[in-house]
């Protein structure tokens, strides 16, 4: 019953801070709608960007911006003037709508009805109705689903406490990632190796706990960093201040889910461990160069 109890708060907690995310830098005109679906009424013009989380869109009216949506579909009956984005869900121009940018489904369908528009390019990464986002959502057990919320809210959280060193974080990851990789493996091998012949020979064990938390926020802060690269990969369209939530909860919600696919998924946590430790370390955890501290 405690455990259950301390579950609930931690996800209140959780969605608290999510909210508290989106509600931030939100430009006017824009229209963020978070764990229930949205309907943009016929003859309502949304000034800005439509985005929806958890929640399904559908759009009667018009959108002068972008349109996002993670975990949900997006329904377009009438014009959007900007891109179109769905992770975890579908994307549907009926006839008679129209899109002025590209159209993407991230792990969901891009579908057009004869007689709609799309202006840009289409692209979906729907595995042939083999992983849509129904179909996994059973495998996710309640756990993980909690923990991966959890980790967005310390990640907003990272965001909100360092917002210009994950900004120059960010920017490394974008280059040299092989480079990247290499030093992370590097910096995680010399971690395993050299603590327990420091433990014994020099700094003792209260240091070494210290040493390794230490070590764990800059794998927090660092992933946080490949979590915000990956999504503004994704849906580069979604600009703003604000962008940056909506781009690590693309980017987390990637790699969760390449996780729970069998033999291959830990590949994802390792990938995201050695490149974002490779990135804090080629990066100086984001200083500038003339700093000389490294944290």
């Amino acid at each position: 019953m405690k455990t259950k109890k301390t579950l609930y708060i931690a996800l209140l907690l959780t969605v608290l801070l999510l909210s508290s995310a989106f509600s931030m830098d939100v430009k006017p005109g824009d229209l963020v709608t978070l764990f229930s679906n949205r309907v943009i009424q016929e003859g309502d013009v949304v000034t800005g960007d439509a985005v929806t989380v958890f929640g399904n869109l559908e759009i009667w009216g018009s959108v002068n911006k972008d349109v996002v949506a993670v975990f949900g579909n997006v329904e377009i009956y009438g014009k959007v003037s900007g891109d179109v984005v769905a992770v975890f869900g579908n994307v549907t121009v009926h006839k008679g709508a129209s899109v002025g940018g590209d159209t993407a489904g991230v792990f969901g369908s891009v579908n057009k009805d004869n007689g709609a528009v799309i202006g840009g390019r289409s692209a979906d990464t729907d595995l042939k109705g083999k992983h849509k986002y129904f179909d996994m959502a059973p495998s996710m057990s309640f756990g993980s689903i909690i923990g991966a919320m959890l980790l967005y809210g310390v990640c907003c959280l990272i965001i909100m406490l360092f917002p210009s060193r994950l900004e120059l974080m960010v920017q490394s990851c974008r280059f040299n990632i092989g480079r990247k990789l290499g030093i992370g493996l590097l910096v995680q091998l010399a971690f395993i190796l050299m603590l327990p012949i420091l433990i014994i020979t020099i700094i003792g064990i209260l240091p070494a706990i210290l040493a390794v938390i230490l070590f764990f926020a800059v794998v927090l802060i660092s992933s946080t960093a490949v979590y915000i690269a990956l999504g503004q990969k994704i849906a580069a369209g979604v600009e703003g201040k604000n962008a940056v939530y909506i781009h690590l909860l693309i980017g987390l919600v990637i790699v969760e889910a390449i996780k729970i696919i069998p033999k291959i998924g830990w590949l994802a946590s390792a990938a995201v461990l050695l490149i974002g430790l490779g990135v804090a370390f080629d990066s100086r955890m984001g200083r500038p160069y003339g700093s000389k501290k490294f944290i």
